[in-house]
């Protein structure tokens, strides 16, 4: 099923709650966007965040789709968009895969990355976005990480004429 991994841990290591305004599948066309749009960024600015800071950062963010995960290019971005036109999803899972290259003289030599499972939970008007780490050393936390999603989500909605999400509750470990 789309937007569903099967195996999505019941333990997770963030979760932030938000209240929204918009219909939950404009919303989630905004969400499908955004991640999008965070991959397709050459580098993120990410200097504020010390672990970082030296480093070239780019997220990759594959849709759940069953037991795996398909890249979130244009046409599964496409595709996806078609599906939560047509009824709007219960939740959305994803895989995200922060790769990092640490910066030298002749250019950039790979770090380890780090592979996050997201889940976004859509019920009455709240949200539900909940973290996962599942491989690599951290280098970007799990409370870094939402930042620059609810930020990039935010800054989709306020282009696209909505209200802006509101954090009701935060805790990542």
């Amino acid at each position: 099923m789309l937007g569903r991994f099967e195996n999505f841990p019941e333990i997770y290591h963030g979760i932030v709650q938000l209240r929204h305004q918009s219909p939950s599948k404009k919303l989630q066309e905004i969400i499908l966007q955004a991640l999008h749009n965070l991959s397709r960024e050459e580098e993120l600015d990410l200097s504020s965040i010390h672990a970082v800071s030296n480093c070239k950062v780019n997220l990759d963010f594959g849709i759940a789709d069953g037991g795996t995960f398909n890249y979130l290019d244009k046409e599964i971005l496409s595709a996806s968009l078609e599906t939560v036109s047509r009824q709007a999803l219960p939740m959305l899972d994803f895989l995200c895969i922060a790769r990092y290259y640490k910066r030298d003289g002749a250019g950039h030599r790979p770090l380890k990355f780090d592979y996050y499972l997201l889940r976004f939970l859509f019920y009455d008007g709240n949200l539900d976005f909940q973290i996962f780490h599942e491989r690599g050393i951290r280098r970007l936390s799990t409370e870094d990480l939402s930042t620059v999603i609810i930020d990039r989500v935010e800054k989709e909605l306020l282009e696209n004429g909505l209200q802006k999400i509101t954090v009701e509750y935060a805790r990542t470990l």
